[in-house]
Formats: structure tokens, sequence, C-alpha cells
């Protein structure tokens, strides 16, 4: 199959600086058994990942940009993620190729029935839609059920043997994600603070990239005491992160908002980290029973159950080591990248076969 993977404009396609949506796409493509018919369309960085074909799009009129590419790759199917407007757009220049849309996050749904029939109308020109969770999923036919589009759930994965556990693992609660409220950063450390667990360190990872993002990374440092049980880092290179979720015992990813299927948690199960997270989004399905998930419902709620669920591991040794096997375990038999890759190239092929079947029976040229 001659597969073109088409990235949102905002993305960064380089080892220094991806999105997760960006390693997921690189992921997937480097496990893929088309990965060498395949190519990814981004927005140009300077120093892309150089182990799948990359074709860089000024970021100025993306879509007509990637359009041009396709029409000169003349590829058999189209991924595009994350943008169902781009990928409509696409859907509609290219009529006679099947576009597929990648969903990692919830669609915003205007209230007006009128706006929502416009929306679900510009999405009848795509062949299919995948999302990375049931959740996703659901809320997407949930708001748009007379599209006729058929949709697959196909999760994010990682590669087990490069996020792995360390042969020694230090006492260590980690965090690695964006500066940003709504993922749970200030109950994480209030709920800390209040515990103390004796000889743990709470380190904090976080990605600033944005002012915003550095305002609150400004507000959260000056909250940090002045002692070693505290540690937090700004824009660490992406093996520093895998050295460390490889070293520690502890994952707490307390996110409130409603991701699709966090790669963050993928990550740290993979890392034989015992995880604590949330019930918000697609979240319990990737951590499924292998996790200690938490009331986000309320602030206090949140706070109490991470000093709840942080005070019971640190304090017992053998429920730790039960949830750090279980997470590794339920990665290895659910998460693992070429599993994943694999799952991910039937849905794609099965897209493809059922479009073709439909233009030979429609006398459509291809």
């Amino acid at each position: 199959m001659n597969l073109a993977i088409v990235l949102p404009r905002g993305m960064h396609f380089s080892p220094n600086g991806a999105t997760s949506i960006d390693l997921v796409a690189h992921d997937l493509l480097v496990k893929s058994r088309y990965r060498d018919t395949a190519c990814v369309i981004g927005r140009e960085v300077p120093d892309p990942f150089h182990d799948v074909p990359f074709e860089p799009v000024s970021a100025k009129d993306f879509v007509k940009g990637a359009v041009q590419v396709l029409k000169v790759r003349k590829p058999d199917l189209i991924v595009v993620h994350q943008h169902p407007e781009s990928a409509a757009k696409i859907a509609r220049a290219l009529p006679a190729t099947p576009v597929v849309l990648h969903r990692h996050g919830l669609m915003r749904h205007k209230r007006g029935l009128l706006s929502r029939w416009r929306k679900g109308r510009a999405l009848k020109p795509l062949a299919a839609a995948i999302f990375v969770s049931d959740f996703i999923r659901s809320d997407f036919l949930d708001a748009h059920p007379a599209t006729g589009l058929s949709t697959l759930v196909v999760p994010n994965g990682v590669d087990g043997s490069y996020w792995a556990p360390a042969k020694d693992k230090r006492q260590v609660i980690a965090f690695a994600g964006r500066a940003r409220a709504d993922k749970g950063l200030e109950p994480l450390l209030d709920a800390f603070l209040a515990i103390k667990p004796p000889g743990w360190q709470l380190n904090l990872m976080l990605v600033v990239q944005t002012p915003e993002e550095q305002a609150f990374f400004s507000r959260l440092a000056a909250r940090v005491p002045d002692d070693a049980a505290v540690q937090i880092d700004k824009n660490l290179a992406f093996p520093e992160v895998r050295q460390r979720f490889a070293e520690t015992r502890i994952a707490a990813l307390p996110s409130i908002v409603a991701e699709g299927f966090p790669r963050a948690v993928v990550e740290a199960m993979a890392c034989g980290c015992a995880v604590v997270t949330t019930t918000r989004g697609g979240t319990p399905e990737a951590a499924g029973d292998a996790a200690i998930l938490v009331d986000a419902s309320s602030t206090s709620k949140m706070e109490i159950g991470i000093a709840m669920a942080l005070t019971n591991l640190t304090s017992d040794a053998n429920m730790l080591e039960n949830y750090a096997r279980a997470a590794r375990n339920r990665f290895e038999q659910h998460l693992e990248i070429g599993a994943v890759s694999n799952m991910y190239d039937h849905a794609l092929t099965q897209i493809l076969t059922a479009q073709t079947t439909v233009a030979i029976e429609k006398g459509i040229p291809s």
C-alpha cells in the first residue's frame, strides 16, 4: 500500500521537540509493513526523524501544500491526524483517494443542531475514522450519529525494548507532561508535600512551549520547597525522560482533562512503574486494572486520592511491586507497538479494500 500520513500543522516531527501525536505517527509507521511505501507530510522542521520518509510543507497554507505533495505522490490511502477540517478539505481535493481521520482527543461539538448537522455533513467525504479509545469514539458517535462513517479504535502503543524498566529503581515519584493546570500538577504537589514519604523524591518533568505554560511553570516552581524532596525540570531531552521513567518506581499522572489515550501512562507502564492516574476520559482504557485510578471530579477529592495512593505505595513494598509488575504485564499483553502497529495496518487494509470494492461497484476509475 502506498500510504500518506498527514500531520496537523502545529506538529514537530523531530526527535527534538516531538509532540505525542508526532510520536504516535512515527512509531506506528516504523513498525508498519507499509513503511517502505509510505511517507509522512508535516510542517518543515530543522531535524526531522530520519528513519521514515518525510515530506516537509510550509506552515503557511499547510493544507494546500499537503494536497500538492499528495497529488504528486498519488497514495492509495491518506491518513490525516487529529484535524477533521483538514481531512475533509483533502478528501474534497482528492475525491478518488480514500481519506481516514485519526483522532487523538475529543472533538469540539457546537451545541446547535444545525451546527452539528453541518459538521457531520462536512465529514461525509471521509472513508473512515480511527480513534485512540472507545471513549473518544463514543463521544463522536453521540454527537454525529447520522454520518454513516465507518469508525474503528486503535490504542496508542510504545516500543517495549526502548521503554523498559531499569535494573535498579530509585525511590522517585515522577510526572512527565505539559506544564498546565489541567494536568493535575498542583493537586499532585500538594498531596506529596502533605505526606512527604521518608526517603522519596517527587520529580516533575515539564514541557514548556507557550507563554501560558511558562507562566504556569514559574508559578509552580515558586511553590517548590528549597530542599531535595522535590525536583522540577523543564524541557528535558527525550532520552533523559525515558531514562528517568525507567529508573522510577512510581509514576503519578493525574490528568484533570479528559484525554483520549494518554501516551505518558503507556510509557510509564512499559517502564514497570506503579501508576497513579485518574478516571478521566480514555485513561481507564489505557490503565485497565493495572493502575490506581483517582477520582478527579473535584480538586479536593483528587488531592486526597493521590495522597492515599502515594501513602499506600510508598509504605507497602508488596503493593508497590504488584502494581509495577501488573503495569508491565498489561503493556506487554496489549500495548506493545508491534502488536498495535499490526492492528493499525489491518484496519487500514480493511478500509482500503472496502473503498476499492465500493469504487468498482460504482464504476469509479482509480
